[in-house]
């Protein structure tokens, strides 16, 4: 056998390993993004944001205030930190939150929710066809060199 079938035999492996991983990523942070049941929608006010160091690198994440119907104000950090500040303080924007427990409050837009869950399933979907495809030509030219 030929150290390309193997080194291609190889690759194939690896993208279908990348390709699982990436679908269950993505499985996992669509749940994230569905968790909630009982949830209500309201808008919440950028109050500021927390600098998130990561490295030489620094990240943004909103802090939104927003008020419940009993009156109770919530404040909570949006779940993805940027490299820039997206809201101008004071800005409003959506918010969803479960009934039982406000404090679980999430920045309702689609880069917040679905960006993540859609961006990792495409990757993995990707790499599991193109692990496939790889697989399939490697095999097919062992079974014509055989």
């Amino acid at each position: 056998m030929d150290i390309s079938y193997r080194i291609m035999g190889l690759a194939a492996r690896l993208l279908l390993a990348l390709g699982v991983v990436c679908l269950l990523l993505g499985a996992y942070l669509l749940s994230q993004s569905m968790s909630f049941e009982d949830t209500l929608r309201t808008n919440g006010s950028v109050t500021g944001y927390r600098e998130v160091r990561d490295g030489d690198e620094v990240r943004y994440r909103p802090r939104v205030r927003f008020t419940t119907p009993d009156g109770d104000i919530v404040s909570f950090e949006g779940q993805l930190a940027t490299s820039s500040q997206r809201f101008a303080v004071g800005e409003q924007v959506p918010v969803v939150y479960p009934r039982a427990d406000p404090q679980k409050g999430r920045v309702a837009l689609f880069a917040d929710n679905w960006l993540g869950p859609i961006a990792a399933g495409g990757v993995g979907l990707v790499a599991l066809i193109a692990g496939i495809f790889v697989r399939r030509n490697v095999t097919n030219a062992l079974k014509r060199s055989a």
